[in-house]
């Protein structure tokens, strides 16, 4: 790790200004790591921008950034149109939380920048982004925000306690509240985000969810079912939903018992189909989802497709299910 976080300062300090950037859909450990990075990188006075997804964010991650908003603290958000304005030839792209140029909040701008710095926590693709000045990939790590959390106890420093608690969140729901993707590692950097002030009221705050959405979701697992001992699937039908909703759904099916494997099949888009998986970890859900075309990490994995059906992706499970 010290050679990864001594070439992360080493690149952040050689170049004019750092653009962060994670993947579609943002969740509170991408975005929120990229928030704390970005404050890290003001310390080194650097000016750094994080590109602001185009799409909704889900509730959680929407209920951080309002709290950031109430409590005065300025975030450096940029839309595409205004990163273009700011970048030059010695700007850095730091990408977090996904190697796959297709899964990137905006593509375009591997094109735009020439210096890219990648970070992720999934299972190394064949499918990633190349020509990097530095790639890190360590599936072993639960989170981004376990990453970030041990530059900052390898930089001696700490952040407001509000982005703490964002970074703490962040790890807390990758893990599925520290059930799954954990190391030795991850509850000692959740300690030491305690100890830099994480507050577990305010975290709680954050992940707390509505009623309906809570029982929206249990008619979703009413009518999920097994399709081969241990593995058990939902179809959420035609309604859009974000692929958070997904992943939490996945979760939640990981807790019946027989079950090693769970799928969530569901629309995340108007001619966007997902699909996220979740194992007990006998079974590597990053196999299974490059078997259709995703990927992701052993316990943890997920694939998109565009201008399938939820019937069409549902059969290309079922195969790979029967024939593994």
């Amino acid at each position: 790790m010290t050679y990864l976080f001594n070439k992360l300062t080493e690149n952040i300090k050689s170049h004019s200004n750092v653009i962060l950037m994670t993947h579609k859909h943002p969740d509170l450990d991408g975005l929120g790591s990229a928030i704390a990075l970005s404050k890290i990188i003001e310390g080194f006075k650097k000016e750094s921008y994080i590109l602001f997804p185009e799409k909704s964010v889900n509730v959680s991650l929407e209920k951080g950034l309002q709290i950031l908003k109430d409590n005065h603290i300025e975030v450096n958000f940029k839309s595409y149109k205004e990163i273009l304005k700011v970048i030059d030839e010695k700007s850095l792209l730091i990408i977090l939380d996904t190697q796959k140029p297709r899964l990137v909040e905006n593509s375009e701008l591997l094109d735009k920048i020439k210096d890219i710095f990648v970070i992720d926590h999934h299972v190394h693709s064949s499918n990633h982004v190349e020509n990097t000045v530095f790639e890190y990939i360590n599936s072993n790590k639960s989170s981004i925000a376990e990453i970030i959390a041990e530059y900052l106890k390898h930089l001696n420093k700490t952040l407001d306690s509000i982005i703490i608690t964002l970074l703490a969140s962040g790890m807390e729901v990758d893990t599925n509240s520290y059930s799954l993707k954990t190391t030795e590692d991850t509850f000692k950097m959740a300690a030491h985000l305690t100890k830099l002030g994480a507050d577990p009221i305010l975290k709680q705050e954050i992940l707390k969810e509505s009623k309906e959405d809570v029982i929206r979701r249990n008619n979703y697992i009413k009518k999920s079912y097994f399709i081969k001992d241990g593995y058990i699937l939902c179809d959420m039908g035609k309604a859009i939903n974000d692929s958070v909703d997904l992943a939490i759904l996945a979760d939640e099916l990981l807790r019946f018992k027989t079950v090693e494997v769970s799928f969530v099949v569901g629309k995340i888009g108007e001619k966007e189909i997902g699909v996220s998986t979740r194992s007990m970890g006998k079974i590597s859900a990053a196999v299974l989802m490059s078997e259709i075309g995703g990927g992701g990490h052993v316990t943890d994995a997920a694939a998109q497709f565009t201008n399938k059906t939820n019937a069409e992706v549902i059969e290309m499970i079922k195969k790979v299910v029967m024939e593994g």
